[in-house]
């Protein structure tokens, strides 16, 4: 078939998703309705406040006399400090994903064997590779939860088009797929959050990253100051390799403003203290009439672990306590050398305050000491 076959448009489908999203296109929203039935809740936003420059200490005990003195001098500096607790013998079973909201993580080698301090420095280093330039703090985490309550299809069944798509949870991810059609002039494919109510507030952060394994093609990401259906959208295209995870930063400042497809030049930028709705979208189009470079009809699927806030990372990601044993310190001198993070090693000394004075040195971005 080619971009102009007639295909059997779906009544069924459309009705379906005027209904879940409680919306009549050109009319207006009938949500208050459902409310009154019973029938439909939107999802909540939330504030996602901003996150102080913060050091993470992983120790075997929760706390310690070396972490508590430490806090006193990081908060000195404008510097939070956690500890987690963490078991010297399992490193390999340590999970990763709540370590990437901290700027700086601190060591201490004399806590574990060579072998585990080699082991946890390799994960730490895997986990961080492409995080090191910043922090994140989850807002969608699609290996914990389904989506479904909050998310739902919008293709161009909505404007006569016979495109089909959903969204499954699937291998702890969210999995946007289906199949793409430009037939009856159609060529687009989506899912879309209800209206946050209230909406999100992003303020203080850089934008948005999103954890996806795609399959070659372009997509666009979607974020809406205005709870109205057809209101201005803010678009950013990013492309996928195929069976490949990546990491897609959504910066709010580079997101183009657009109604119906056309960019608005004069529109002013992304709030991102008033985030409505949220969509991942294929389409044949990018805006303004121009073609997806990367885009085929036919079947598609995109996986989403998380979609996160993010911001710069302000501290050294990895500062290593060193080992007292000259060889041992050696050896830990070679490891990071080889690690592909900007890491430090503080050589230990007897004096705790010394000690203590020289990590929060070498947790200070710049050339080190």
């Amino acid at each position: 078939m080619t971009s102009e076959s007639r295909s059997s448009w779906n009544l069924g489908r459309f009705l379906e998703t005027l209904n879940y999203y409680g919306e009549i296109p050109f009319i207006g929203s009938f949500r208050w309705v459902q409310q009154l039935l019973g029938q439909s809740t939107n999802p909540s936003g939330a504030m996602i406040p901003p996150m102080p420059k913060q050091a993470l200490f992983l120790a075997p005990e929760s706390a310690t006399a070396l972490s508590r003195n430490l806090e006193k001098q990081l908060a000195a500096q404008d510097i939070g400090l956690r500890s987690r607790a963490i078991d010297p013998a399992a490193t390999a079973d340590l999970p990763l994903e709540p370590l990437l909201s901290a700027d700086g993580l601190i060591v201490n080698s004399a806590d574990f064997s060579p072998e585990a301090l080699s082991s946890l420095v390799s994960r730490l280093a895997d986990a961080l590779g492409e995080n090191a330039g910043v922090v994140q703090q989850p807002v969608f985490d699609f290996s914990e939860s389904n989506p479904s309550d909050a998310w739902g299809s919008l293709d161009d069944v909505v404007m006569g088009g016979v495109s089909q798509s959903r969204l499954v949870w699937r291998d702890r991810a969210a999995v946007f797929t289906g199949r793409v059609s430009t037939d009856n002039s159609g060529g687009f494919t989506s899912v879309r959050t209800r209206n946050f109510e209230p909406p999100f507030i992003f303020s203080d952060w850089q934008g948005l990253r999103l954890r996806v394994r795609g399959d070659g093609q372009r997509y666009k990401f979607i974020l809406r100051n205005d709870p109205g259906w057809d209101s201005p959208a803010y678009i950013y295209s990013f492309d996928t390799q195929a069976e490949q995870w990546l990491s897609i930063n959504v910066p709010f400042q580079e997101t183009v403003p657009t109604f119906r497809a056309r960019s608005v030049p004069n529109a002013p930028p992304l709030d991102p203290a008033q985030i409505h709705s949220l969509q991942v979208m294929l389409s044949k189009f990018e805006y303004d009439k121009a073609l997806n470079p990367h885009f085929e009809p036919g079947p598609f699927e995109l996986a989403i672990a998380s979609i996160s806030v993010y911001r710069s990372r302000q501290l050294v990601p990895l500062v290593l306590i060193g080992a007292a044993k000259p060889d041992e310190l050696r050896q830990q001198q070679a490891m990071l050398a080889e690690c592909p993070l900007d890491s430090r090693l503080v050589e230990p000394r007897a004096d705790q305050a010394e000690l203590i004075g020289a990590i929060a040195t070498a947790l200070t971005p710049g050339p080190a000491a």
